[in-house]
């Protein structure tokens, strides 16, 4: 059951109700779904002593109650009742979390504290039966039959024959034939043909096995008479065997309406998948002209179908076929249109696949191992970005196919490492939780970051330094811009106006702007102090006519008074004249060592604040009332990924994404030279969004929550670590193992950043969101994307394609930050 568990309290109705019986205390409410509602109640019977019991939550969901011991709520709102001073409720303190063990507990508390990852999935496994019908038909087996009275005539099952029904068809025809030719084979040549029928429109369709049935004996009885007002009944040895009525007619209601004779098991035979296939001579046969082929073409079938997700009905019709179906004996299968298949009064049969459906919209929903299996199959691209990288050279695949198969293996191996933080931080202390979000937190881009850099240094190349900065600037626009405006949008599609916290939006963004100011003072300083670079410049001269002053036509003029000059392609430089580096060495590489020690300060201080010295005062009450409510319903829950679990794939997601990157920076000059595309809209875009996905759909799916409070503090939060701690871990390394990496940026990152930061902090005024307001920001992003498309690259920023050819970077010369 998927519980919206940040239920508001304005949504409380009070009421009491009395009855002869006594009085009754109501509290009733409903989420924000508006799909279940809780109904809190407390008695107090007439003439009864002692304490009330406990409250009771009903949580009604399609039509199911199921009942929790939740902490008093009523008390809960009286106290926040109590506490505003407009007799409406505080919104800090204004909703109700409910964890279903101490580990989900955990998780949402970690959710608004600072420095830890925000996390919208379960890292517990949830039990199947608590979950809605709907999410439970996406787990039952292709054998699991509804009775669904729905039209199977539907686009997409029209889809599914146009696509692979009629060919699906044909090849079972051709090995059917095929069969039949070689005589001792004709039992899967009628095999093939039946399933011909079937696959061509399987929908409606069930797939039966005949079992033969061992015939058992037959027990009559006769009846004793009534005893205690219940017909009591006895054996009758005297019966005839044929007896078969009156023995089901005195069976008990406890009796098993089908005896084991109707099940395999009676027939003697074991349930093995291939028994009895090896002692049939026309096995071989079939393993050599049916077997093999048919194989492969449902196992292809079976990927593409489990890849697009929405498509996995298709792929379980095709995976039951591999694994059950090709494997029995031919005249065991038969093909019907009803659910019952009479083949004999020896014989029974067992539904083993029945579809009436090719596509289910509701498959997104489906999770492997916790994974949203979207994410899951994304990881074939990390298989096929490494085996194709590493084994086939850039003359087989185009290094253009290799970097776009890196950039789309990064995307689950982001996912990968934040779940398996998530997991670690759940099960652990605060420092654990604060060292792996401030470490492997910001492994993604840190790793690619290092790796692009050396390869710049490796190259003699500047473009990839420049790659880096618009990849940090990106994230930040990413953070503060496309985040919030997608959490807005999508929340206020669904729930029209949504409320967030703007004290506390505002401290965030107010930290960003002193994360931003540290990191782009350096820039700022050296474009007052530094001296401006040009790629051409032209002396002008002031024309001075010799006579009375006019200019005319045929009027000599004096042109030897010096005007100026004429440059293109003007930038500040760190450079002085004849490739003096003074101002660099003396003023902006010590201020940025300053900086670089001043940001991670400010971050360790903010961890020290929320999670240490100030934990209670800011959380205290909340976690108490998580461990209540766990305490209440009991449950401790276990971690779909244990500690170790986590630790191994976070490593082996770590090595995956240095390969992935290694991948990137080898191959990112091809893809530059094929599309013509900036190297500054590369950075800010494919570069910067690939590792920031799982964070927009975390926030997409808070606000879908009516959360967007946790959406907007995604976007700050991953924007402070982008300036407290990835930038000082790059000044560190470059520190460590010089790579030429200086903290300068251009000019149109400095003015973008600043202008997304005040626009962001006009938008969190007034704690109000809509999806106008979000649209308004995401439109903004859009446009300052549209600016790095068409924006012009410098000679020093463009990536050559014979480096060693070309001249050395005019940075060269810089000692290294």
């Amino acid at each position: 059951m998927d519980i919206d568990r940040e239920t508001k309290f304005s949504d409380v109705d009070d009421s009491n109700d009395r009855s002869a019986a006594g009085s009754r205390q109501s509290l009733r409410w409903t989420t924000s779904t508006g799909r279940m509602s809780y109904d809190a109640t407390t008695s107090d019977a007439e003439g009864t002593e002692g304490p009330s019991p406990a409250p009771t939550v009903i949580i009604i969901e399609d039509g199911v109650e199921r009942r929790r011991t939740p902490v008093n709520v009523l008390t809960r709102r009286d106290t926040l009742l109590k506490s505003s001073t407009d007799g409406e409720l505080d919104f800090e303190k204004s909703a109700v979390y409910i964890a279903e063990n101490s580990i989900e507990a955990a998780r949402i508390s970690n959710n608004y504290k600072f420095g830890l990852k925000k996390w919208k999935s379960h890292v517990t496994s949830r039990p199947l039966v608590t979950r809605s019908e709907i999410v439970q038909d996406l787990y039952a087996d292709i054998d699991n039959v509804k009775d669904i009275k729905v039209s199977t005539f539907r686009p997409f099952n029209i889809l599914y024959a146009l696509l692979y029904g009629w060919w699906l068809a044909l090849l079972y025809l051709i090995v059917g034939a095929l069969m039949y030719v070689t005589v001792i084979g004709s039992a899967y040549g009628g095999f093939c043909w039946r399933m011909a029928g079937y696959f061509i429109w399987p929908f409606g369709k069930y797939v039966h096995q005949i079992h033969s049935v061992a015939p058992s004996p037959t027990v009559t009885y006769k009846s004793t008479g009534m005893v205690n007002g219940q017909m009591k009944a006895q054996p009758n040895p005297s019966a005839s065997p044929g007896s078969v009525a009156s023995s089901t007619a005195m069976a008990g209601e406890t009796d098993a309406l089908l005896t084991s004779s109707d099940s395999p098991a009676a027939s003697g035979r074991p349930e093995a998948l291939c028994y009895g296939f090896w002692t049939r001579p026309a096995s071989y046969l079939w393993i050599l002209i049916g077997l093999i082929p048919l194989s492969i073409i449902h196992a292809l079938i079976f990927a593409i179908s489990w890849f697009f997700v929405i498509s996995i009905p298709t792929a379980k019709l095709n995976g039951k076929m591999l694994t059950k179906i090709l494997f029995l004996p031919p005249d065991e299968v038969h093909i019907g249109n009803s659910g019952r298949a009479y083949m004999g009064p020896s014989k029974s049969s067992e539904i083993i696949m029945y579809s009436h459906q090719s596509v289910n919209l509701y498959y997104y929903k489906y999770t492997i191992d916790g994974v949203n299996i979207i994410l899951a199959n994304l990881l074939v691209f990390v298989i096929l970005s490494i085996a194709i990288g590493y084994f086939f050279d850039n003359s087989v695949i185009n290094g253009v196919i290799k970097c776009a198969l890196s950039v789309l293996a990064i995307i689950p191996l982001t996912y990968y490492i934040g779940m398996a933080i998530t997991s670690i931080s759940a099960q652990s202390s605060f420092a654990v939780g604060a060292i792996l979000n401030a470490t492997f937190g910001s492994m993604v881009e840190v790793i690619l970051f290092i790796i692009m850099l050396k390869k710049g240094k490796d190259s003699g190349q500047e473009c990839y330094q420049e790659l880096v900065k618009s990849s940090l600037t990106g994230a930040i626009l990413c953070s503060i811009l496309f985040i919030p405006g997608m959490s807005m949008v999508i929340g206020g599609l669904k729930f029209r106006m949504q409320r967030f916290n703007p004290r506390s939006a505002n401290i965030s963004a107010s930290l960003l702007f002193v994360a931003i100011i540290g990191v782009f003072a350096p820039t700022i300083f050296s474009k007052i102090f530094g001296s401006l670079h040009c790629t051409g410049c032209e002396t002008t001269y002031d024309a001075v006519p010799l006579g009375d002053g006019k200019i005319n036509p045929g009027v000599p003029v004096n042109i030897s008074d010096y005007a100026g000059f004429l440059c293109r392609e003007c930038e500040q430089s760190l450079h002085g004249p004849h490739g003096d580096i003074t101002l660099y060495k003396k003023h902006i590489k010590p201020m940025v060592y300053t900086i670089s020690i001043i940001l991670p300060l400010a971050y360790i201080i903010g961890l020290l604040f929320t999670m240490k010295t100030h934990s209670a005062h800011v959380f205290g009450e909340f976690e108490q009332e998580l461990k209540q409510e766990n305490a209440a319903n009991g449950h401790h829950g276990h971690a779909q990924w244990s500690k170790v679990k986590s630790t191994v794939i976070l490593l082996l997601s770590a090595v995956a994404i240095a390969l992935c990157a290694d991948l990137i920076s080898e191959n990112i000059q091809p893809l530059l030279q094929a599309t013509g595309i900036s190297e500054y809209f590369i950075g800010v875009t494919m570069l910067s969004l690939v590792a920031e996905l799982p964070e927009v759909v975390n926030g997409v799916q808070f606000a879908l929550q009516n959360n967007v409070n946790l959406g907007i503090e995604i976007g700050c939060s991953t924007a402070i670590q982008v300036c407290l701690v990835q930038i000082p871990l790059l000044v560190l390394v470059n520190l460590i193992y010089p790579m030429g990496f200086y903290m300068v940026f251009n000019d149109v990152h400095l003015w973008t950043v600043i202008f997304s930061v005040v626009i962001i902090n006009y938008i969190f005024q007034d704690g109000k969101s809509d999806y106008f307001q979000g649209s308004i920001v995401v439109f903004i992003y859009l446009l300052l994307m549209c600016m790095y498309f068409f924006m012009l690259t410098p000679e020093h920023a463009l990536c050559q394609p014979s480096p060693q050819n070309s001249g050395p970077p005019v940075t060269t010369t810089l000692a290294p930050v």
